[in-house]
């Protein structure tokens, strides 16, 4: 009992430092800890997910919640769709102190749960906070994903990016945290960047808020750079080359609380931007709107006002249809 309590509070990150190199020291040599260590830590994760949802919808799926584990305490089994329902409005619900109880009873929850690569996706129109399991917070932007290994915070600090996200790196000299964007990898140690891969990207970009990242290559051993906060690297996979820029990186990284920065940005590069943000279908009937460039501060104002302004600085007429049907994606045809 008092292992299982220690390597809880080191997944979770409340572990004292002694206590915690005492329980990684031995995953290795017990293979019953090494097991409950990952499938803690996966747990964790997925309940450390945050995701917006209205007050309502988070007090009906609790206390369903609440009624399936009352009524099945000793046979209660959930798959893996199940879970990932409950996961994030579970520790939002009831907190660290909750998330111990689960823990007591998991060997009775997670029979059908099984141990596999962390994906964790924010789709089109959410924004979502995320805590790994070496406690580095990670901000997801919309139509963001990102996978990493069962053994991430144990003997490696591997991470796949597709999308755009902020870390908030915890420290460790042992074991670097590695961001892999394609052939590209942001190496650190402890700070905090923004990193803007997207797939439909011709460039990869990298902003340092604090701290230090280090560029390198997955196929040149030759390719390196390093920067400094208040610089942005922008990589061309095409060309493979590097372009380094002093930037606002507050500005780059307002997307964490929902703000939008354009300063003469291209109109097509803003109409993708909205797309994700709104979780909308753009139509352009006349692409000659793709000449235009859009400068503006966007927070917390409505499609109509947002699209006005679009009409307005480009000389377009912006029609909002918006789905019948709560399936059915809002449409916005510019012509």
């Amino acid at each position: 009992m008092k292992n299982s309590e220690n390597i809880f509070r080191v997944v979770v990150g409340d572990a004292e430092a002694e206590t915690k190199q005492s329980v990684l020291s031995n995953l290795d040599l017990e293979k019953d800890s090494k097991k409950e260590y990952n499938r803690l830590k996966n747990a964790w994760a997925l309940l450390a997910s945050e995701k917006e949802m209205p007050s309502y919808q988070v007090e009906k799926l609790y206390l369903n919640f609440r009624q399936q584990l009352n009524s099945r305490k000793r046979s209660f089994k959930l798959n893996a769709n199940s879970f990932l329902k409950y996961a994030a409005i579970f520790i939002l619900a009831l907190g660290l102190s909750s998330l111990y109880f689960y823990y007591q009873n998991l060997d009775q929850i997670s029979s059908n749960f099984q141990l596999f690569d962390t994906a964790v996706v924010a789709e089109n129109g959410q924004r979502s906070k995320i805590i790994l399991p070496d406690s580095t917070v990670v901000w997801l932007n919309s139509g963001t994903k990102i996978t990493y290994n069962n053994n991430f915070g144990y003997n490696n600090r591997e991470i796949k990016l597709i999308g755009q996200a902020f870390f908030q790196v915890t420290k460790n000299k042992e074991i670097p945290l590695v961001v892999h964007c394609n052939e590209l990898k942001v190496k650190v140690l402890g700070t905090r960047f923004d990193v803007n891969a997207y797939s439909n990207n011709e460039t990869i970009s990298v902003a340092l808020q604090s701290g230090s990242v280090e560029l390198l290559h997955s196929k040149n051993e030759a390719f390196q750079y390093k920067l400094v906060p208040g610089e942005m690297a922008q990589y061309d996979i095409h060309s493979e080359k590097v372009v380094v820029n002093e930037v606002n990186v507050g500005r780059i990284t307002a997307w964490t609380d929902g703000i939008l920065y354009f300063n003469d940005i291209p109109m097509k590069e803003v109409l993708i931007q909205l797309e994700r943000k709104y979780n909308i279908d753009i139509e352009v009937k006349n692409p000659k709107i793709y000449k235009s460039v859009f400068t503006a501060t966007i927070k917390n104002e409505t499609l109509e006002e947002i699209f006005r302004s679009i009409g307005y600085s480009c000389s377009v007429r912006c029609r909002i249809v918006r789905g019948e049907e709560r399936d059915v994606k809002t449409k916005v045809i510019i012509n």
